[in-house]
């Protein structure tokens, strides 16, 4: 899990990297925290990388402040978890246009960010990926940016909302790495993600970027209750 810090307090940062590191060997998960006094030494950085699971931002920084750091990173990336670090809660309703996972109050201790950490776990916010080896670089994909796989042969062809990828897998080793349950084999050359489903009929699911996928009859009716139930619980 890799955390960003910008706050210009730093020994209230040193503070917050304190209460992760304790957070965290008590999750047995790995972390790497790295710490910025400035909203512009992080986003020159970001525009480099996105490769962040939390962002903890102090909303009072000198000159870009954290609402109008997190707007720009909200142009690119609605995944991130985003933590907003405030003397005054008057700042929260801001925080919320920019779908802000939480806010810690300063000075805030450390059942306050453990409670933090545990809301963004449990909301499996900090996004689950699949890690795709592309050329001489690993790719992390948000799960629920995949919309749908095509299989052929050992080839694997991943279709997300803005690109295209490719890699020698079977249909059992794909469906294994995503260890998600939103991951359904529809058909022998098809693994659809139930949250980009449109429609289904007796012989096909429509997807989100209007793609019609074949359905397999004797899977279609688990495919069925399983889209339901989906869009039941996002209601």
């Amino acid at each position: 899990m890799k955390i960003a810090i910008v706050e210009d307090d730093e020994n209230y940062a040193k503070k917050i990297i304190e209460y992760i590191n304790e957070w965290a060997q008590g999750k047995d998960i790995f972390v790497e925290i790295f710490s910025y006094i400035s909203a512009e030494s992080f986003w020159e950085v970001w525009t480099e990388n996105e490769d962040f699971d939390i962002l903890f931002l102090d909303i009072k920084l000198d000159k870009m402040n954290g609402i109008e750091l997190a707007r720009l990173i909200r142009k690119t990336n609605g995944n991130v978890a985003i933590v907003f670090i405030t003397i005054m809660k008057e700042y929260t309703l801001q925080g919320y246009t920019v779908s802000a996972m939480n806010f810690l109050l300063k000075p805030a201790n450390k059942e306050e960010c453990f409670d933090c950490l545990n809301k963004i776990l449990q909301n499996n916010t900090a996004k689950k990926y699949y890690l795709l080896n592309d050329a001489e670089k690993v790719v992390k994909l948000p799960m629920t940016d995949i919309i749908y796989i095509k299989m052929d042969s050992h080839t694997a062809t991943i279709i997300t909302k803005s690109k295209e990828y490719w890699c020698r897998k079977t249909t059992a080793q794909i469906l294994k790495e995503l260890d998600d349950n939103l991951f359904v084999k529809c058909h022998k050359s098809y693994i659809i993600n139930i949250r980009h489903v449109q429609s289904i009929s007796k012989s096909w699911v429509l997807m989100s970027n209007s793609v019609k996928i074949p359905l397999s009859r004797d899977i279609a009716e688990e495919i069925y209750e399983l889209f339901l139930k989906y869009n039941m619980n996002k209601v």
